[in-house]
This record gives structure tokens, sequence and C-alpha cells, in this order.
């Protein structure tokens, strides 16, 4: 749980980076990509397939997400951006509401049984996230690092007055961000979705757990959403076990505001300065 917090939270970094707001509505993504796969799975697609198809489909509702709920606003302040993002949200819950219906669905896992280590049983499911997770994080380094529209992409990130002087199209970039970002979190939708019910809700939670990944492991940093969502998961687990199942968002958030307060920059946060 804590690799997909911190998949979650490192789609959210991406448009973090891109344009300097939070996307409150990534945990949507999330429950939208799972219904994307059951819905392929249903129509007899195989699992994997089913869970690919849906990641393109979650690209695309990223940059319509952008189009709508961000390019319009962009000269606005930042907090219309954000409210944009919740209203937003609040659609796709609901839109998923009355397209799926309110009652939980499930989905067939990639590998069924479980595999025995010393005294531990885990799924192979288990596995499967961990291995996947590991090859999106190659992947999203390698485009970002090695490729030339990784290079626009991080150039707008960086200035889109300058980028747009050096004959890069921002709206196309941007909307390049949105839809990597929507198809990470989409794929993590494809994956938690058969150990979890699929229900319009399941977004709000885990979207919740990933923005204090981020705040731990520092706003802006990729590697620390990951390491931030990896804290949150052994937290969940090990506070849940050892403390009570009841309060796990609490235990979190307790180890939130402790970061807050003696760790503000987070693990791999940055001082942040005033362009002149």
């Amino acid at each position: 749980m804590g690799i997909i917090y911190g998949l979650i939270a490192m789609g959210m970094v991406l448009i973090f980076r891109a344009v300097g707001i939070m996307n409150f509505a990534q945990g949507e993504f999330l429950m939208l990509g799972g219904y994307f796969a059951y819905t392929f799975s249903q129509l007899g697609i195989n699992i994997v397939l089913s869970i690919v198809l849906a990641s393109l489909c979650m690209g695309v509702v990223g940059v319509l997400f952008m189009r709508s709920s961000y390019w319009p606003l962009r000269s606005a302040q930042a907090k219309a951006i954000v409210v944009s993002a919740m209203g937003a949200s609040i659609v796709l819950k609901e839109g998923a509401r009355l397209i799926w219906g309110a009652l939980p669905l499930n989905l067939d896992r990639i590998v069924d049984g479980s595999v025995q280590i010393g005294t531990a049983s885990i799924r192979w499911q288990f596995l499967v996230i961990i291995a996947i997770a590991l090859v999106l994080m190659l992947l999203v380094y390698f485009l970002l690092e090695k490729t030339f529209i990784g290079n626009i992409m991080q150039a707008t990130a960086q200035d889109q007055y300058m980028a747009s002087l050096s004959g890069i199209s921002v709206i196309v970039s941007i909307g390049m961000t949105f839809a990597l970002s929507a198809m990470i979190t989409g794929i993590c939708g494809g994956l938690i979705a058969p150990i979890f019910f699929l229900t319009n809700t399941m977004g709000a939670t885990s979207g919740a757990k990933a923005f204090a990944a981020i705040v731990i492991g520092g706003f802006g940093s990729i590697q620390g959403a990951f390491v931030g969502g990896l804290i949150v998961g052994l937290v969940e687990q090990f506070g849940g076990f050892y403390i009570s199942s009841t309060y796990q968002l609490v235990i979190i958030y307790v180890v939130l505001i402790a970061f807050l307060m003696f760790k503000p920059n987070g693990l791999f946060g940055e001082k942040i300065g005033e362009k002149a």
C-alpha cells in the first residue's frame, strides 16, 4: 500500500512541478482507473491488457481535466485553481456513481495465490504491484531525464514563459504532464481494485494519504513522494496493528504534523527562494 501511495503522490508531484498547484482530484484518477479496468475486463479482455487500456483512457481524462479545470484559470489565483480541482473531483466521483452504480465491484487479480517467505505469507498480487511500481519509476525517470519530450516537460515546469519563447507549446507540454500523471494513477487503480472493492469513494482516502506522503517526502521531489508513500504505508499498517485499525488515518496525520513541526521541508524538500 505504501508503494501505491507513493505512485499516486508521484503523479501529484508531476502536476505540482508543472503548474505549481496541488491536484486534489488525484484520488479520483485512481478510482476511474479501477472502473475503466473493470469495464474492459467485463468485455472479456485479459486483466493485464484491461489495465493498460484503462491507463490510456486515463491519459485522455488527464488532458480533459487539464483543459477544463486548470487551463481556463491559469492566470487566476492559486486558490481558484485548487477549488476548481476540488469541484472536478466531486463531478468525477458522482459521475462514476451514475455510470457504474453505488454498489462495490470486484476485479480479477493479475496473479492468484500467495508465496511463503519465512513465516510470512505474501500475495502474488502484492509482489506484482511492487514490480510494476519499480518499472513505472524507471520509465518515468527515463522519460524525464533521457528523452526530448522529458526535456520539454521539465523546461515548461521550470519557466513557462521562457519555454514559450523557445518555441515550446506550453499547453501541449502541460497536457502531457497531466496525461502522464493520470496514467500512472490509473494503473494504481487497476492494481489495487482486486485487493479492495471498487467504489466511487475509494479515491478520497488514498488521495489524502498520498498528500501526506508528499509533505513527508518534500514538495516537488519525486523520490521524496515515493519514500513518503512507503513511510505512510508502514505507519498505517503497523499503527493499525499495534494501536488501533480504527485510527489508522489519525495516526498518519499525527506523523504528518510531527514532520510539519520538526522538518517542514520534508525528507527531500529544498528551501524555496523568491524569484528576483
